[in-house]
């Protein structure tokens, strides 16, 4: 006669919490890399954010069962949000000074033109008018 042994219920949360909690951070790079392919270039807070729910649900499934896999499993969710917190953090836009007006100086850039040639603010200065056209898109 045989018999088996059914996990008991606890350990079968702490299973489902430990594959959320590794599935969430998948899920945040999963979405940020279709984020990207549809050209969507909005800051990706949302990365880190479901990393750091991972964290939780990993360490929430550690203190259900102690194992060395749950254990390599939190450390691994860890450094995963830490580096998508650094990296979101780093993510510095400059600060926005509203449209150009007339009379107002233009703000500080520096940019390359079609041929190659340095182009910045002060090739705007001086008694020519000049316009300034920006396009967006892919080439």
């Amino acid at each position: 006669m045989t018999t088996t042994t059914m996990p008991a219920t606890g350990d079968r949360r702490g299973r489902l919490l430990l594959l959320l909690g590794l599935g969430l951070p998948a899920l945040g790079v999963i979405a940020y890399v279709a984020r990207l392919m549809a050209q969507r270039l909005d800051a990706p807070w949302y990365v880190p954010a479901l990393a750091t729910a991972g964290v939780g649900l990993v360490i929430t499934s550690l203190w259900r069962r102690r194992t060395g896999w749950r254990a390599f499993a939190l450390v691994l969710v860890v450094l995963l949000a830490g580096a998508e917190w650094a990296m979101l953090l780093s993510m510095r836009l400059p600060a926005y000074a509203g449209p150009a007006k007339v009379g107002r100086p233009f703000p500080p850039f520096a940019t390359v033109r079609a041929d190659g040639a340095p182009f910045t603010q002060n090739d705007l200065a001086g008694s020519q008018s000049s316009v300034l056209v920006f396009f967006r898109g892919r080439w």
